[in-house]
């Protein structure tokens, strides 16, 4: 569907036929977009409604003076709205239009349209705002934490570039080998030249974000998500292949994309999987399970093995009652930030008995009548190889006192 939307954003952009072929299949071939769908995170969700909420602004901008705008502002309103309930990052799209509204059409401040898109937006954010009210506002100081960084770097402000070069569209810097058309010949309708417009400007403004975030710590490969429709645009429209071409190399990209996602199956080794990290917790926690016993509550030491426990331990029930048990929180520390699970307060109550999986615990061994060490269970890659090992637990009698120490890191 996002892909069907580039080529919409594209045709309002006066791309023609051939472009808007090689845009699509740079999209489909894009490493970077196939392991983001493939991937269980929110961030396939947000490129969706960023490209919708660009193609109803452009639709705005394609608009004649006498046309009624205030569909599309309420679609572009309804973009940003179910998007921030994906992830708060697609506030970059307006920030970033905003430029362009400000040097280009001030004239849109004056309209009724971005006022109603905005009280759309606001109306579908509704559950986001209603859950921070309810929870001291812990998702918005989450995304602010991300703001600051103790990893501090020069670098960091253009390191990530490269990568989200080489990780969106390796078949296009390949092309650029054969060179990039400068001039077209094409003629471009004055609504077609402001979309174009509008887009440089966006893509400008992303650029200057993420290059002043960097200053302040590393700027994470998803992060930079929201430049990566553009970037394909200005590709497919320079590119001097033919679809056809990019459609091989493409098909060739997606095969070896195909050997750093499967590796063992074509004889490689752990050493070779760039994935490894998180491969084989299924089996881990299946045998922490065994090894436990049943249980309503498993806690550990990091959100990511939390995630996992949650997700694959064995139960009986199906359907949407699969994953209401068991319940469970990373072990609360004041030098890690807050995370999803802490929201859960499951470890501010006494419990008959838990499991714990992880290193080992003082803070919840002294909480517990009797913490018994289980054994421990490997991380076994498809080849064999053991990647890691963690260690399982079992806590009887629980008792939340002391009290926790108060984590006021987001």
């Amino acid at each position: 569907m996002s892909g069907i939307l580039l080529i919409w954003l594209g045709r309002l952009a006066g791309f023609d036929r051939d472009a808007s072929r090689r845009l699509l299949i740079l999209y489909v071939t894009s490493p970077l977009l196939f392991v983001a769908g493939m991937v269980h995170t929110t961030d396939i969700w947000l490129l969706f409604f960023m490209v919708l909420a660009l193609c109803a602004f452009s639709s705005i901008i394609h608009c004649r003076p006498n046309q009624q705008t205030e569909l599309w502002w309420l679609l572009f309103g309804a973009a940003l709205g179910l998007g921030a309930l994906a992830k708060l990052s697609i506030a970059l799209v307006p920030l970033s239009i905003l430029p362009w509204v400000m040097i280009r059409s001030p004239s849109l401040i004056f309209t009724p349209g971005p006022y109603l898109g905005a009280l759309f937006c606001l109306f579908v954010m509704t559950p986001w705002v209603l859950w921070n009210m309810d929870h001291d506002f812990a998702h918005l100081a989450h995304e602010f934490g991300h703001v600051d960084s103790s990893n501090y770097s020069v670098l960091h402000a253009v390191d990530w570039i490269p990568g989200l070069l080489l990780s969106a569209l390796p078949v296009a810097l390949v092309s650029t080998l054969g060179g990039l058309k400068l001039n077209f010949d094409e003629f471009a309708s004055e609504r077609e030249e402001a979309v174009r417009d509008m887009l440089r400007f966006s893509f400008c403004a992303l650029i200057i974000l993420f290059v002043i975030k960097g200053l302040f710590g590393e700027i994470l490969l998803n992060w930079a998500l929201p430049l990566v429709p553009v970037l394909l645009m200005i590709f497919g429209r320079r590119m001097r292949w033919s679809a056809l071409g990019t459609l091989a190399a493409g098909v060739v990209q997606l095969g070896l994309l195909f050997v750093l996602i499967y590796p063992y199956s074509v004889g490689l080794g752990m050493e070779h999987d760039p994935f490894q990290k998180i491969r084989g917790w299924d089996r881990v926690i299946a045998e922490a399970a065994r090894l436990a016993g049943t249980t309503d509550v498993v806690t550990t030491d990091h959100y990511s093995i939390q995630a996992w426990a949650l997700y694959h331990w064995p139960s009986d029930s199906t359907g949407s009652d699969r994953y209401v048990s068991p319940t469970g929180q990373v072990v609360p520390d004041k030098a890690r930030r807050q995370n999803q699970y802490d929201n859960w307060d499951v470890l501010d109550s006494p419990k008959t008995s838990l499991v714990h999986i992880g290193r080992y615990s003082k803070d919840l061994a002294i909480r517990c009548l009797v913490f018994k060490d289980l054994g421990d269970v490997s991380q076994v890659m498809p080849d064999g190889a053991v990647r890691s090992s963690v260690k399982v637990f079992r806590c009887d009698g629980f008792s939340p006192q002391p009290a926790w120490p108060k984590m006021d890191q987001y």
